[in-house]
């Protein structure tokens, strides 16, 4: 069976997904849809689409579609996935994060639950082999008995923007070995004359201080309501059968980029500490670097570095295929063996609202005066938005919305 594919919301990042849905076998991406008609029209002729809409339901109902990829920004992900899965849709990817808030992410999954209808969130890094080969050497007890994690954001953006943007990568990633968190405690800072004066000496953020993603920083994409330049959480994990038997996880965001002393950037990274050595994970998205110290940490050490080899999860080495996005190829592929198998897939729905639970978890921490607070959430609206409104006050200032522009140039000839 051949898998009739479309893709909704043609901005930037729908260039890494079209890429993947046109190398993925047994999937043909036959249409697109933007509510912006320049953007559609470019992206139809880059992606060689000739069948474009500015209506996604009429795209789905017309071209009787088993798979759409939603990659609008945030606060339409809940709305598009919903309808899609009460039109029949075999199988959604949806960019991340999941939603603007868990009542969305609620939503969705139960949508697609009633229909049958298989949830991934485009949480790529789950593909990648060294994702799995880290698994392994945890299982085989190459670092002893797992006690502690530690997760260090690259910088370049505030804090709260991050953690609706690319620290999701980073919970996720975490999840995949410590499972669900049972409680967090956080506190968001901000420069001391107010958000993005990150230079200045940092006080505690105040609710004076939320604001929208955009407004924190123009360049970023719509998700929601953000606060904070930077963060620090601690995340509690209650044990987990065969793999700990309890950890804590912090994190460090900052605003600032982390650079060395020789100008090189840091990639985001998770550290995994155990009573005989220490795992490193440098990335997200498209690569995991992964070096191992062993023993107890005795400066300088020594680190082995480990490369998995390409591998089938569903079927086939993807990695050797879609070279412009080798791991959007893996998500769809995946999307198609959850489908056919009956299961869900390796970035499923709910694994995409235990990241959104962990970010919501951190404000409203933060929101308590950095309480300990458990997950998931029994409140499942926003954490700042409940707190704008039971002080009596109302939403700060949307920006202007700005469509990003997507910047493909059309084949030659």
């Amino acid at each position: 069976m051949v898998y009739r594919a479309g893709l909704i919301g043609c901005g930037g990042v729908s260039r890494s997904h079209s890429a993947g849905l046109q190398a993925a076998r047994n999937v043909e991406l036959v249409t697109l849809a933007d509510v912006y008609e320049p953007n559609l029209e470019t992206a139809g002729k880059a992606y060689g689409v000739d069948r474009l809409y500015t209506d996604f339901r009429e795209m789905i109902e017309r071209e009787q579609l088993d798979i759409i990829a939603i990659c609008t920004q945030a606060p339409q992900h809940a709305p598009i996935a919903i309808a899609a899965a009460v039109m029949g849709v075999k199988g959604i990817i949806c960019e991340k994060p999941i939603a603007l808030t868990p009542a969305e992410a609620d939503a969705m999954i139960a949508a697609c639950d009633r229909a049958g209808t298989k949830l991934a969130i485009n949480h790529q890094t789950r593909m990648i082999p060294n994702t799995f080969l880290v698994e392994q050497i945890l299982k085989e007890g190459v670092i002893g008995d797992l006690r502690a994690a530690r997760l260090i954001d690259k910088g370049g953006r505030p804090a709260g923007n991050s953690l609706m943007e690319l620290l999701t990568h980073v919970f996720d990633l975490l999840r995949i070995y410590a499972g669900d968190p049972a409680w967090v405690s956080a506190h968001l800072t901000v420069g001391a004359s107010g958000p993005g004066r990150q230079d200045e000496p940092q006080r505690l953020a105040a609710i004076d201080d939320v604001v929208y993603s955009q407004t924190a920083w123009p360049r970023d994409r719509d998700c929601g309501l953000v606060l904070g330049d930077r963060c620090n959480a601690t995340f509690g994990f209650g044990p987990r059968e065969n793999w700990h038997n309890g950890l804590t996880a912090s994190l460090e965001s900052y605003f600032q980029p982390i650079r060395s002393s020789t100008g090189e950037p840091w990639h985001p990274n998770l550290e995994l500490v155990g009573t005989d050595g220490i795992l490193f994970l440098g990335g997200t998205s498209n690569h995991v670097d992964v070096y191992l110290h062993r023993g107890a940490w005795a400066p300088p050490g020594k680190l082995e570095r480990f490369d998995a080899p390409p591998r089938e999860i569903a079927p086939g080495p993807y990695q050797e295929r879609g070279q412009q996005a080798p791991y959007h190829t893996g998500m769809v592929e995946e999307l198609v063996a959850a489908i056919e198998q009956g299961r869900e897939h390796r970035s499923s729905g709910r694994a995409g609202r235990w990241a959104l639970e962990m970010i919501m978890g951190v404000y409203e921490s933060h929101r308590r005066g950095g309480a300990r607070v458990e997950l998931p959430l029994a409140y499942r609206g926003h954490p700042l938005q409940r707190w704008l409104e039971e002080d009596g006050r109302p939403l700060p200032p949307k920006p202007e919305a700005r469509v990003k522009v997507l910047n493909v140039p059309a084949p030659v000839g």
